[in-house]
């Protein structure tokens, strides 16, 4: 990877400061195309991408400083050196030497527009479905900002494959600009370090065979979600009146956009999507997304099945979780929605432990046979630490689930909290920024954007496996929960709303137009899905479901009724002194330390003599016999290796060359594993995690 070139230009000698000049000389040599460069420094130079014209403006030197007399060949489709030495060709015209400094000059500044748009075009982008962003005049979006004059916009300027270009002009250049950076869709990338990552994203954003486009099955793909998620709140609100469903309207775009990740998934292999998700659209992602049926739904809105003398979970509809099998062009992929409880982002840490821990028995080392995908709202997104936590432990050896799809349901609000008392950032993906994950900001109201969006962030986290973040930016079109009257606290936001049309009826507007539909097709698409909802409705009522929280590989721990079933524990003693003699002889090619030498041979005596076993003697003899008899064992925790309190040991460090040794490892052939891992200095996350992961097996 292009990060291992940086290192290891890093630790070469000759790269300090008194070698700037070296350096400039090589960089001058590469603009020049000299044959005769070395080849590690043209790769060196390939892999800084945009950077380019930052490190030519380092050469020229400040504004307030003469320009340092080095001769840079004007970069031009002719490659043979000039006749003449201060003569070059362009357009077939011979230019002077000022001509040329100019010619250079001009492809610079285009350049730096460029990067500026790649770096801030987001800030002009039409990300509100509701018109009430505002947006500032930004002068580095602006030719003029760079030198650029009216009269200049149609002359044209060398660009050397810039926006994939040989050559353009300022106009073409804004024009193009402006339709990728300031669209439906805005990019941040440019604070990702690594150069590979770095041009992935901006290939696939800015070339033209990857432009925003669908067919004509893949409109009408869409148009049916929409029309399925929408016309499900729409039917809750008749139905059940003021009972709390915290519906997804304004945000519909959210269900196309989660069947993106798993098209996209089984098309790449994956063969689960573990999902987390608070409350906010939780119904309908259980209906249209998991295949949870209508019926049982209606059902769980009467109350009368989640009581615990009947086995079931004793909790409310928008808590629950479940789990299907779904297929898009022959892939199955197995989703499955995470129960959730009242705290926000309380469940991210627990989704990530489920996926790696389906991650280790899947056997996916690369991780990407199961991926993750948390749903946040923009106020929690910002406001709660564990979003951080998880962030902060997503590149760590012992959390690593190989990236997560961050979905941020953006309704520009918090309950009744206006985003500026909510946080102090621009945007609520910002703290993604911590770990350089890319982020895209996408009109709720556009759901060929949205899918677009989600599509390219899928495919990110495939290739890359790394943290994404999707801000999908919509609004609320009721109050907090349907109660709730939110004109109180945003009357200027909700006269608007009030009067806004629906995505649904947005697109499918766009549709007519594009004669795909004509308005009487379109009604009898949603007058079908109204039909079907009336007949699992009435259906509801003599549902009885299938009680599954104790089938499968928890089958065995469902107790027998008025039963306290507990199973005989224990372990022969013969069986513990081999695992003894197995743990406690450090190999000689080991070199440990003295004093640990000193504590494994006091443990083995204790155990041969069966007196004086201390606590940790015990415990690793009890992880020992279980990875013995088939169960993997992972203990985590700070300091978990060695023991807060210097007592466990259990990985020893070689002191010649501070290799592990992790002697519960090494016990027989046939063993499970035995996993320690130090945690970061975090508690609510890593607890989650370890929590989640449990669930698993």
């Amino acid at each position: 990877m292009s990060l291992n070139k940086n290192l290891e230009f890093e630790k070469t000698s000759f790269l300090n400061k008194s070698n700037s000049a070296f350096i400039e000389e090589m960089y001058v040599r590469y603009i020049n195309k000299d044959p005769e460069l070395p080849k590690s420094w043209k790769e060196y130079f390939d892999d800084l991408g945009e950077e380019i014209e930052v490190i030519a403006n380092e050469i020229k030197g400040p504004s307030w400083n003469p320009l340092k007399k080095i001769k840079i060949k004007d970069i031009s489709e002719d490659t043979q050196e000039p006749t003449n030495g201060h003569l070059e060709k362009n357009n077939g015209a011979l230019l002077g030497s000022d001509e040329i400094i100019k010619s250079n000059s001009d492809s610079i500044r285009a350049v730096a527009l460029i990067r500026a748009y790649r770096q801030r075009g987001h800030l002009l982008a039409k990300l509100d479905p509701l018109g009430m962003m505002k947006t500032e005049y930004l002068d580095e979006l602006h030719p003029e900002h760079y030198g650029f004059k009216s009269s200049d916009y149609k002359k044209e300027i060398y660009l050397d494959g810039v926006i994939n270009k040989k050559k353009s002009n300022v106009r073409e250049i804004l024009d193009f600009l402006n339709k990728v950076y300031c669209g439906p869709v805005g990019y941040e990338y440019m604070h990702i370090t690594n150069p590979e990552e770095r041009k992935w994203l901006r290939d696939r954003i800015e070339l033209d065979k990857n432009a925003l486009e669908f067919t004509e099955i893949g409109k009408e793909g869409i148009l049916n979600k929409l029309i399925q998620a929408e016309g499900f709140e729409k039917f809750l609100h008749t139905k059940y009146v003021g009972t709390k469903r915290f519906g997804l309207d304004g945000g519909e775009s959210l269900i196309p956009a989660l069947e993106q990740i798993i098209k996209i998934g089984g098309q790449s292999n994956v063969l689960e999507v573990k999902i987390g998700m608070s409350h906010r659209g939780r119904l309908n992602v259980l209906a249209n997304v998991l295949q949870k049926s209508y019926k049982r739904i209606f059902n769980e809105f009467t109350g009368d099945i989640h009581s615990p003398t009947k086995d079931g979970a004793g909790d409310v509809k928008y808590h629950l979780g479940a789990s299907s099998d779904r297929e898009f062009d022959g892939n199955s992929v197995h989703v499955s929605l995470t129960d959730n409880p009242s705290h926000l982002e309380a469940v991210n840490p627990v989704v990530l432990g489920q996926t790696r821990a389906k991650q280790y028995f899947h056997k996916d080392k690369q991780r990407n046979k199961v991926i993750p995908i948390l749903i946040h709202g923009d106020a929690a997104f910002a406001g709660q630490g564990i979003v951080a936590e998880c962030f902060a432990m997503s590149g760590l050896p012992g959390h690593n689930t190989g990236g997560t799809i961050h979905i941020i349901v953006n309704n520009q609000i918090g309950f009744t909290t206006s985003p500026r008392f909510a946080r102090s950032s621009p945007y609520p993906s910002d703290v993604a920024k911590m770990v350089e994950a890319p982020i895209f900001h996408v009109n709720g109201d556009d759901p060929e954007a949205v899918v677009y969006a989600t599509r390219i962030a899928t495919e990110f986290r495939l290739k890359f496996n790394r943290d994404v973040v999707i801000d999908l930016i919509c609004y609320r079109r009721f109050g907090h929960n349907e109660g709730d009257e939110p004109s109180f606290t945003q009357p200027l936001m909700y006269k608007k709303i009030r009067s806004h049309p629906t995505v649904t009826n947005l697109y499918g507007k766009k549709l007519i137009e594009q004669k795909l539909f004509n308005e009487k097709s379109l009604k009898e698409k949603i007058d079908k899905f109204k039909d079907l909802l009336h007949d699992q409705f009435k259906n509801a009522k003599d549902y009885k479901p299938k009680i599954e929280w104790f089938e499968g590989t928890w089958s065995r721990y469902k107790p027998e009724k008025g039963k306290d079933k507990r199973g005989i524990s224990g372990v022969d003693e013969k069986v513990l002194k081999e695992i003894s003699n197995k743990i406690n002889v450090i190999p000689a090619d080991v070199s440990a330390h003295k004093t640990i030498i000193k504590i494994f041979e006091s443990r083995k005596k204790s155990i041969d003599e069966g007196k004086n076993i201390d606590w940790a003697t015990a415990e690793a003899l009890a992880f020992g016999s279980l990875v013995e008899q088939g169960f993997p064992v992972r203990l985590v925790g700070q300091d978990s290796g060695r023991g807060t309190f210097s007592q466990r040991h259990s990985v020893l460090r070689n002191q010649l060359n501070n290799k592990r040794y992790v002697p519960l490892n090494n016990i027989s052939k046939s063993q499970k594993q035995f996993e320690i891992v130090d945690s970061f200095l975090s508690e609510l996350a890593v607890l989650g995690f370890e929590y989640g992961y449990s669930l698993v097996e």
